[in-house]
């Protein structure tokens, strides 16, 4: 942050004069008022960081403006002064919330050490404070996404299925695709949102009419599909080959379908230059996927590639990811699943894949 801000509260014109030098010359922005009246004023208008206040003063005494700043804003730190110093009055400002009790005259050098102290202290509670925070948020956040992606998904399919079975049966019925389409749009700006909340590492608070509260999420610039590129799914099921290309095509992919390993390389050599992904089935029938996976990177070494299995990670599975290929999805995946890590690979550098089609 820039320089701390303190106001220095102080009847006595030469007190709060030495308070003002002492700590300019340690690079703090100091303002001076002559009573409590004054300083509550002051207060409304600007954010300090520090109060530093005497306490015998006329009109409001230092501890009611202690009491009165912290009924307003208990977070300000407030150090007080006095010449008349007794047990019971520093038990009272401590007890009211006063950081910290200093005696007249005022002694330089202990006024340094006291307010270097104070700020240290503040940027402690204040770190520790928005450590809690993030911690509390992440797992809000993280406790949102759970609970709210498991109904989210099942709308997502269900609303894929119906309009699958639509297919089937050879209804057309424009009113009905309208409003499946507003649910799948709806669902993808919930999980859209679910997404961007989860990558905020430490949230940024707004404020909003009516005295609430709100996550600040930033703009970011609207996701854009390159519409001259492909995605080619080599995959031999045919109900599964069908099923991932309505999950892509209903967020606007153009999507290219292979039923064996042979046609896929094949399809990959043609049309190298307009496939943007390739997602690879890596039990196929005619070839092994890490043998799949060797033979597009012999075609285009920068092929991005995401592999696809109804078995766990194995050893071939994992050399096939320490030869390049960006990830891996378990079977069975639902729709958000397989959208997600295309969005991640459609994030990379388009230019790149470019320059490496061309080797």
């Amino acid at each position: 942050m820039g320089k701390y801000k303190i106001l220095a509260v102080d009847d006595d014109f030469a007190s709060r004069l030495l308070v003002k030098k002492v700590l300019e010359r340690d690079q703090f922005e100091v303002t001076v008022c002559d009573s409590g009246e004054e300083a509550l004023e002051k207060i409304k208008s600007v954010k300090f960081d520090l109060i530093i206040s005497d306490i015998v003063m006329k009109g409001i005494s230092g501890l009611e403006l202690l009491k009165k700043i912290k009924q307003s804003d208990s977070e300000l730190t407030v150090m007080l002064l006095t010449g008349n110093a007794s047990i019971e009055t520093a038990i009272d400002a401590m007890r009211l919330g006063a950081i910290d009790y200093l005696l007249k005259p005022i002694n330089v050098e202990e006024l340094q050490v006291r307010v270097k102290k104070a700020f240290e202290r503040i940027d402690l509670e204040s770190r520790l404070k928005n450590a809690e925070r993030d911690l509390t948020y992440s797992a809000t956040i993280a406790t949102a996404n759970h609970e709210i992606n498991q109904p989210l998904t099942v709308i997502i399919s269900a609303t894929d299925m119906v309009k699958m079975e639509l297919d089937k049966l050879n209804i057309k019925n424009h009113r009905l695709n309208n409003y499946l389409d507003l649910m799948n749009k709806s669902s993808q700006r919930i999980a859209n949102l679910l997404r961007k909340l989860r990558e905020i590492n430490s949230p940024r608070i707004q404020e909003i009419p009516l005295g609430m509260k709100m996550i600040d999420i930033k703009d970011e610039e609207e996701f854009v599909i390159p519409h001259d590129r492909y995605i080619l799914v080599i995959e031999d099921e045919e109900n599964l080959r069908q099923i991932i290309q309505r999950m892509l095509e209903s967020s606007d992919y153009k999507v290219i379908l292979a039923e064996t390993a042979y046609e896929g390389l094949e399809l990959y050599r043609i049309d190298k230059q307009l496939i943007e992904l390739v997602i690879l089935d890596f039990n196929l029938p005619d070839a092994d996927g890490l043998e799949v996976l060797e033979n597009l990177q012999k075609l285009n070494p920068g092929v991005k590639v995401l592999l696809t299995s109804g078995f766990a990670v194995d050893e071939s599975i994992s050399k096939a990811l320490n030869k390049g290929a960006l990830d891996f999805i378990r079977k069975p995946f639902n729709r958000l699943e397989i959208l997600d890590e295309v969005r991640k690979v459609y994030s990379y550098n388009p230019k790149e894949q470019q320059n490496n089609n061309h080797v």
